[in-house]
């Protein structure tokens, strides 16, 4: 089985050596051959702030426990189960590290600096402190004491749900309206994947049939003049490529 030329089986195929037997060589197989898709659904989300190459690596934790979970004896087309997935995945992320800015670890500890400080000059002075006197107890700039109240401001976390903003209409808005409003062409994706991947079945014939007959809506008749063959034959040829479209989308 090691010998096994892997770049030579279809999804399917690696699915169920991976479940049968815990190949992990199908299964990197798998994850190599579906990242293109978990590109594209992260993209998607590039208006949320976070960087893109970090929820590509959410995204494939999304596919590889797809992989785990998928049954083969069940069927179905792994790419239509394996979105929904990846998706959720990528919301639950964001469910997780729902803020405003990344706060750098420095920072944080300079907060925290700060935050005992003020508790303690409050208490001794009966006032609130202003920034030398702060500075002048924690050892740090007065910029860097500025920096740490920026935190508070910038690096609160933020509900996906709570209101935060009113359009035109005068309706509340939120961040998950954003991030999980629903795309008609995005759910989609999923059929149109798997049938780019059913047509790498047909070969270069077969592919140009399904593509005239109906993308082109051509008649078999006038298909059979573009192809130089007879009537019959673009019709054995029509039949046997729905077939194997069928066959691999099932």
């Amino acid at each position: 089985m090691r010998t096994k030329d892997y770049t030579l089986l279809e999804t399917k195929q690696l699915l169920e050596l991976y479940h049968q037997l815990k190949d992990m060589a199908a299964c990197e197989r798998l994850v190599k051959d579906h990242l293109p898709l978990v590109r594209r659904l992260c993209r998607r989300f590039n208006h949320s702030g976070e960087p893109l190459e970090d929820l590509i690596q959410v995204g494939t934790i999304g596919l590889l426990k797809a992989i785990e979970k998928y049954n083969p004896v069940q069927g179905g087309a792994f790419v239509a189960f394996a979105v929904p997935v990846m998706v959720g995945e990528i919301k639950n992320y964001f469910r997780d590290h729902g803020w405003a800015v990344k706060v750098p670890r420095k920072l944080q500890g300079q907060k925290m600096a700060v935050d005992r400080a003020v508790g303690s000059l409050t208490q001794e002075l009966g006032r609130a402190p202003t920034i030398p006197e702060i500075a002048q107890a924690t050892g740090f700039s007065e910029e860097a004491v500025c920096d740490t109240f920026e935190v508070n401001k910038r690096g609160k976390p933020l509900s996906l749900d709570a209101e935060y903003n009113r359009d035109a209409t005068g309706e509340p808005s939120s961040l998950m309206d954003c991030l999980a409003s629903e795309d008609a062409e995005f759910e989609k994706l999923a059929d149109r994947i798997s049938l780019e991947d059913a047509l790498c079945s047909l070969n270069k014939r077969e592919k140009t049939i399904i593509h005239l007959k109906f993308y082109e809506d051509l008649s078999q008749t006038e298909i059979a003049k573009h192809l130089r063959i007879s009537q019959m034959h673009v019709s054995r040829l029509q039949r046997n490529a729905l077939t194997k479209l069928k066959q691999t989308l099932l």
